[in-house]
Parts: structure tokens; C-alpha cells; sequence
């Protein structure tokens, strides 16, 4: 890369963005400067705008962060909080984008991160991705946490698992003390959900849904396997199938459906996703589940509902998620499929916000970056009493499946639409209308390039 060309990185997907050969797709020439990207231009992987690009630097991250943060050094591992502190439970992009937005305009409150993991800061979305681009998982990292809380001035306590909160006493047991707060905001996460799988070999089954599940399922991969069963076929196992029969793994994927991605795509759309992975060499196997999984000499037989037994190596979960809600529910705060809040991103009770995969508004859940990141400045933005109000709107979902792109808004659950299905330039498009209005669709193959235009439509 020439010296005088640049790269700026999406802290929220890991896309990166190199002057020197633009963003074709999307309209920007090789050697477009990023001062002249337009401001409406959205990240190819996640949809998120430029402004949410930082430059990445030639130095390795955590160096530069403690040379050029502004903030005096951060207290790390032992804060009680206070009652004047910003307290936010969780260490996941819904977290760091919380803090990030409370800081871009505060940087005098005291923020503290309090989290049962290491509190790295690397982007989820690649999770499904890294091994065909030849990423390690230490190569995903972007950022430790102590690093990442002394870039921002805030305070951080990694492995520190929450028991309980009060909301009246506005105070949070933890395994390692209590820890005061004046607003405490909730970015819980979710948890793959578990499936009812007997056998001795049921508690083999990984469910990845971070980086350290994550690191154990690139462990056991190192570990002589051939084959990987995929449990659902939705968009997560759909790109993890792609992602392992391109690094040269057997894949077979099992779903309850008839078809790849059944909640998000309509059939004919999915048939064409189905064949191309199939062409790869992912093996489907459909209206079935796994039933039993036994060990069986140096493999796994995994035995399906309908009576049929496969061997394979490893047995990767990719059922979908639940949200975290035991902890607002104990505390006595109002929780339904996800922890209830309204448009500011307020829970039930005074001074306790929650967002993320955690956080459901009006009956739905967001768990996609574009619309966490809104909600993070909705919640940054309530904190300085400017009365912000988080649009529910459908995301721009772009599926990492090289082998047939796809491009998908949804519409909203409460919409009756009529489909309309077009063949585009070397792909298709699927049209959702309510009185004859546009408010959702599927692109796939190259037309899936045309995804900002037509969001835009729908959300300008």
C-alpha cells in the first residue's frame, strides 16, 4: 500500500476501508480520500456511516491509545463506583458504544465498565468470517480492555461477575464487592439458545456467541477435525457454513425448516442461497433435528429426529439467541422476551437504561450494530437530559455469504405487504409493498450492491 493512501476500520464489523482501492460496490473509486466519501455512505459489512470509521494507525493500537488519550490514566480493576458514576453492566459492542457516545460529549462524568469477561474489544460480525480470511483469533482483538477504558478515561473491572443490583439503594453485588452507580445502564447480551439434546456427548456441543466460546471452537478445530454439523440454518449458521467448507471442512447443516434462512428470505430467494452452498459442498439436511449426540470411537454420531445417524467431528450451535434478563428480572424490573424499555431506552425502573441483544422495545428485540449504535446515542443523549427517542425501524442486513451476497431489509413485523419478486442484473430482487409503497427487501447476487439506494428509499 503507498504511503500516501490510508485505512480506517469499522470498530463495529472490522471492515476495512483503504483509500487506495475504494469501495467499487458502492460507488467510491480506488483512491478515494476519505474526507470525500459522502456523509451518506454506509459500511458494506453492517451499514454503519463513515462516521463510525476510525484511522487505523501504523503502531500497534494500544500503544497509540495510551500516547494519545487526552484522559488522565484510568483506574482499572478495583472501582466502587459512586454516587455520581455511570455504571454499565456488560462488555459487548452495546457496551464500549455506550460509552463511547457518553464520552464523545462528557468527559467528566465517571464511567465505570463492570463485566464477567476480559473485556476485549474486537468485532462480533467476524466471528463468522475469520477462518476464510486466514484471521487467527488473537488477530480479531482490536483492543484490551484496560487499553480501551484508559482511551476513553473510564474505569473498567474485568471478571467481575454481577450477582444482584437494588434499584433503590442503586447499588450492584458483584462476586469481588459492591459497587455503587447514579444511573446504571444494562448491556446484558444474549445467550445461544440450548437445545433439548440428549446423548453422552450433548455437552460437546458449542454455542458461540463471543469471543472466548469462540477461541474453543477454533481449539477443537485444531483437533484433527474433518467434519462440522451445524444446528440452524438461519443467517449466523448459514455464514459459518460458508466460512468452514471454504477453509476446506466438511459441513452439514441441520434446520427444523424446509429451507436455508426461512425468517428472513422467501423460498425462491433461499433455493438459489441453498444451491450455491450446496455447490461449495455444504450438505443440507431439512425438517429434521439432532436428537441424541454419543461419542462413537474417535468421532461423534449424531442421531436426528427422523432416525438418521451421521458422523461427524464437532457439533457447532447456531440456534439463535435469548436475551440475558435473570438479572433485571430479580431486581424487579419489567422483562419479556428481552429487558422491556421504552423509546429513551428506560427500564421500568428510575435511572436504569438498557440496550442491545438485552433490550426489547416496543415487543422487538434490535440485535443488529446499526440500530445498537442508535440506541447507545439515544441513551448517551437521555443522560444529558435532551429527551432522545430511538426509532424502531428495520435494519440493513448484509449476509457474509461470498458465494451468493445478499442484502436484506425486513419489514416491520406489523406490516401486511404484498411480495414482488424481479429478476435484477445478475441476481434478484424481492420487493415487500404496502400500498404499493416499498418497506422491505431482499437483494441477492450483484444486486445486492444496490442495498444503501433502496434503505434509503424507505428511511430518508
Amino acid at each position: 500500500m503507498s504511503a500516501d493512501y490510508r485505512r480506517w476500520v469499522c470498530d463495529a464489523c472490522g471492515y476495512i476501508y483503504e483509500e487506495e482501492k475504494g469501495d467499487p460496490d458502492s460507488g467510491l473509486a480506488p483512491g478515494t480520500r476519505f474526507e470525500d466519501i459522502p456523509d451518506e455512505w454506509m459500511c458494506p459489512l453492517c451499514g454503519l456511516t463513515k462516521s463510525d470509521l476510525r484511522l487505523l494507525p501504523d503502531t500497534p493500537v494500544a500503544t497509540v491509545a495510551k500516547a494519545t488519550s487526552s484522559f488522565s490514566k484510568t483506574k482499572v480493576g478495583k472501582s466502587k463506583g459512586g454516587d455520581d458514576f455511570i455504571v454499565i453492566v456488560g462488555a459487548g459492542i452495546a457496551a464500549w458504544s455506550v460509552a463511547e457516545e457518553i464520552r464523545r460529549h462528557d468527559s467528566d462524568t465517571p464511567v465505570l465498565i463492570v463485566t464477567a469477561c476480559e473485556g476485549l474489544s474486537y468485532p462480533k460480525p467476524a466471528l463468522s468470517t475469520a477462518l476464510a480470511h486466514g484471521k487467527a483469533v488473537d488477530d480479531l482483538v482490536d483492543m484490551d480492555g484496560f487499553a480501551k477504558a484508559q482511551e476513553l478515561g473510564i474505569e473498567i473491572r474485568t471478571e467481575t461477575r454481577v450477582i444482584k443490583f437494588d434499584t433503590a439503594k442503586k447499588r450492584l453485588t458483584t462476586a469481588k464487592g459492591g459497587i455503587q452507580y447514579n444511573k446504571l445502564i444494562l448491556a446484558l447480551g444474549a445467550h445461544q439458545r440450548e437445545l433439548p439434546i440428549s446423548g453422552n456427548a450433548a455437552d460437546s456441543v458449542i454455542r458461540v456467541n463471543d469471543l472466548a466460546a469462540y477461541r474453543k471452537f477454533r481449539n477443537r478445530l485444531a483437533d484433527h477435525v474433518k467434519h462440522v454439523t451445524i444446528l440452524g440454518a438461519g443467517l449466523i449458521g448459514c455464514e459459518f457454513a460458508e466460512d468452514l467448507v471454504a477453509s476446506g471442512y466438511q459441513v452439514s447443516v441441520i434446520d427444523l425448516s424446509s429451507y436455508p434462512m426461512s425468517s428472513l428470505l422467501p423460498e425462491q430467494t433461499a433455493a438459489h442461497l441453498q444451491q450455491n452452498l450446496e455447490q461449495k459442498g455444504v450438505n443440507w439436511i431439512f425438517n429434521t433435528s439432532l436428537d441424541s449426540l454419543e461419542q462413537g470411537g474417535e468421532g461423534l454420531r449424531a442421531v436426528l429426529s427422523d432416525g438418521i445417524a451421521i458422523e461427524t467431528d464437532l457439533v457447532l450451535s447456531a440456534a439463535g439467541l435469548v436475551a440475558n434478563t435473570k438479572l433485571a428480572d430479580k431486581a424487579g424490573i419489567s422483562v419479556n422476551k428481552g429487558v422491556i424499555v421504552d423509546r429513551q431506552m428506560k427500564t421500568s425502573e428510575a435511572d436504569v437504561y438498557a440496550l442491545g441483544d438485552c433490550a426489547e422495545v416496543e415487543g422487538e428485540m434490535f440485535a443488529y450494530i446499526e440500530p445498537i449504535r442508535r440506541q447507545a446515542t439515544v441513551i448517551a443523549e437521555n443522560l444529558r437530559a435532551e429527551n432522545s427517542s430511538f426509532e424502531p425501524r428495520s435494519p440493513l442486513v448484509r449476509v457474509k455469504t461470498p458465494s451468493y451476497p445478499l442484502t436484506i431489509c425486513p419489514p416491520e413485523s406489523n406490516q401486511d405487504s404484498e411480495i414482488t419478486i424481479l429478476a435484477d442484473e445478475g441476481g434478484e430482487r424481492v420487493d415487500y409493498l404496502v400500498n404499493h409503497e416499498l418497506v422491505g427487501f431482499v437483494l441477492s447476487g450483484e444486486a445486492a450492491k444496490k442495498g444503501n439506494e433502496l434503505y434509503k428509499q424507505i428511511y430518508s
